[in-house]
């Protein structure tokens, strides 16, 4: 845990509290209720989609056939269709001819089959090296099936393999999922380090998913699967078996709400993602459960400025929860400011207030001079400046959870937009202390 800190505790709970309601409630009051209507769309018509199913598309947007027309919508459903991670440029355009008014949207599609190469640096460090290979198949069949499979070398080796498909029956609005990974992955336990030095852990998983779309922004689904893991080296609590193996099988029931105009730097919308997981059915001694809950605002605040808030945590009870199944701060989530602090319990709670400015806005740009294939000539670049605060903490049952127990960071930063969805922040970053951090990063809080 993280303790005993300098700035007063109530007054940064207030303040990430006050945010993310003001935000939503501007969200409530401002829903583009200032567009101007252009017209209604009699017909909406697709080009550019040499692969991709028109219905892809069409499934993303707010607008359809007899909907009023406006630019805010026209760039909302530009943003959207861009997330779908299938095309280098968007465009959404409104016209009348003849007295018909449609909506055309272009498309410029990116090369979908991609063997690529892996490697970087674990948790950010640079001590922890990874390489390998992968293939990626981003829209199989033009449906967005995507099939995926890595290999994977060095620090925490692996393999791993997947199939999804988000309209398995388009009727119904039913998706699916099947993935399957094993990996050898070094202790991440600070507590059990000091113990007996590092260990490692191996695991193996098969799981699947089953799931609806309800509306163009809520999907709910249930994710069922067996995993297996082992350690190289025996403690009690690092499984929950006494001989240093669990075999068990999990359930996951999960709901999103997601209306982000572009997932990987939404600046309108919201995303709420809750989820209810069991491990454990009676064929182990493993036997907990976790509930999670994730809820994201963004807010528009015109002339280049938006607002983005994130409120995450998660509860465990039952049984015994084993090391291998600890929350973390310093891995995958981070505190700016104590970004490379490894603190783990068995709960997690955080948040993150960004003001971000738009520098220069996300544009594309053409290289049709150069000899290159189609799906490489359209690239899409946009900067952004933030200032940012973040707070949270890890503890375990029993642990007397206080104000004081949240560390916080907060610092200013530099975004870059590049194509293929891939967001870089460079951001410097202060603890309560006064040390601060350079960070390089492509994945961000928010």
């Amino acid at each position: 845990m993280m303790i005993s800190f300098r700035f007063p505790p109530p007054i940064r709970g207030l303040f990430l509290a006050a945010a993310f309601l003001c935000s939503a409630a501007y969200a409530q009051d401002s829903t583009r209720t200032t567009a101007t209507i252009l017209g209604t769309a009699d017909t909406i018509i697709v080009g550019g989609n040499e692969k991709t199913e028109a219905y892809v598309i069409l499934d993303e947007m707010t607008i359809q056939q007899g909907s009023p027309v406006s630019y805010d919508a026209m760039e909302y459903d530009r943003g959207r269709i861009y997330s779908l991670g299938l095309f280098t440029s968007v465009d959404v355009m409104y016209d009348s001819v003849g007295g018909k008014r449609f909506v055309y949207v272009d498309v410029r599609e990116r090369w979908y089959f991609v063997p690529f190469p892996l490697f970087g640096f674990r948790d950010g460090d640079p001590h922890k090296i990874y390489f390998g290979a992968g293939l990626l198949h981003y829209n199989f069949r033009g449906r967005n099936q995507k099939l995926y499979g890595s290999v994977i070398f060095g620090y925490d080796p692996s393999i791993a393999f997947s199939f999804s498909d988000p309209q398995l029956d388009r009727e119904n609005n039913l998706y699916f999922g099947l993935s399957t990974s094993y990996s050898r992955v070094t202790n991440r336990s600070v507590i059990q380090e000091d113990l007996t030095g590092n260990f490692y852990e191996k695991h193996t998983d098969f799981n699947g998913t089953i799931g609806k779309r309800f509306t163009l922004f809520a999907t709910a689904g249930i994710n069922i699967g067996f995993h297996d893991v082992s350690v190289t080296s025996y403690l009690p609590g690092r499984t929950a078996s006494p001989d240093g193996h669990d075999a068990y099988l999990y359930a996951t029931a999960s709901y999103m709400y997601d209306s982000r105009n572009l997932r990987e730097y939404a600046t309108n919308g919201t995303m709420i993602s809750l989820y209810a997981n069991k491990n454990g059915f009676g064929e182990s001694k493993l036997n907990y459960a976790r509930f999670g809950a994730d809820a994201r605002e963004y807010v528009p605040f015109g002339a280049g400025f938006s607002l983005a808030t994130r409120l995450f945590g998660s509860l465990v009870s039952g049984g015994l929860v084993p090391t291998y199944a600890h929350t973390y701060f310093g891995t995958s989530e981070r505190i700016r400011g104590y970004y490379r602090t490894v603190v783990e319990g068995e709960d997690i709670a955080g948040g993150t207030v960004e003001l971000r400015y738009s520098l220069l806005d996300a544009r594309t740009i053409s290289f049709s001079a150069v000899t290159v294939p189609n799906e490489f000539s359209v690239w899409r670049f946009g900067i952004s400046l933030a200032l940012f605060t973040d707070t949270g903490t890890t503890w375990f049952r029993g642990d007397k959870l206080t104000p004081e127990s949240f560390a916080t960071g907060y610092g200013a930063g530099i975004h870059f937009l590049l194509p293929y969805s891939v967001v870089l922040r460079t951001e410097y970053a202060w603890n309560e202390l006064g040390h601060g951090q350079f960070i390089i990063d492509i994945r961000g809080n928010i």
